[in-house]
């Protein structure tokens, strides 16, 4: 997979930085772009991998922030949603298949994709409380240039969609991925494995808010 420019697109509420798939570090999507107090981080620069390290909990609210993350995850879990978790529970990855949201090709959200992102809009009810991540995934059909594309015109349709309908939108971020991280063991030889390759992951990460209430009532 080649790499693409990056592309910032602003909105009314809040800003959304494209990242183009990077060098594949053994764990999920590339990201960036995120609000975190108190870091001289270009954020621009950061992976995946990296930004999901931030914000860093501290030790004595480790505990707590995972096991409240863990509720979160049983939650969504209960909703239908294919659940996984990383840095030891902290972070919740919840995936939607990507028919479940767009017709094959195209890159306007069905009418039935409001059922299912829904759910998350409380994850924006409270600045700062969590950090979205969004990173959109196709199978291997079709030129690099075009997955890059059409993922990242997906990643625009859904921030659209989150810019309407949540309170705010400014720790979210988004990343059109094209076929850089299919899932694991499923590799583009059969139908069936491309419908599961073809998918939004949306990683919900504690955000500085909620860190530091957690922190404030651990004693």
């Amino acid at each position: 997979m080649q790499k693409f420019s990056r592309h910032i697109i602003f909105s009314s509420v809040g800003a959304l930085l494209l990242l183009s798939p990077s060098t594949a570090l053994g764990q999920k999507p590339d990201t960036s772009q995120q609000i975190v107090p108190e870091t001289t981080e270009d954020l621009s620069e950061l992976t995946l991998a990296e930004t999901l390290q931030l914000p860093e909990v501290p030790t004595k609210a480790r505990g707590e922030v995972r096991r409240l993350m863990q509720q979160e995850a049983r939650g969504l879990q209960k909703l239908g949603y294919k659940v996984e978790t990383m840095r030891q529970g902290e972070v919740v990855i919840a995936t939607i298949p990507a028919d479940k949201l767009f017709a094959p090709n195209d890159t306007v959200l069905t009418r039935e994709a409001s059922e299912a992102l829904r759910p998350f809009l409380s994850y924006f009810n409270t600045s700062g409380r969590y950090k979205v991540i969004l990173a959109m995934h196709s199978d291997d059909t079709g030129s690099d240039q075009y997955l890059y594309q059409l993922t990242e015109r997906r990643i625009i349709a859904l921030y659209d969609y989150f810019d309407l309908y949540a309170n705010q939108t400014e720790m979210l971020q988004g990343y059109p991925m094209a076929d850089s991280e299919p899932v694991k063991d499923t590799p583009n030889n059969s139908m069936t494995n491309r419908r599961t390759n073809r998918r939004l992951e949306i990683y919900i990460v504690p955000g500085p808010t909620f860190i530091s209430a957690v922190t404030k009532s651990v004693k």
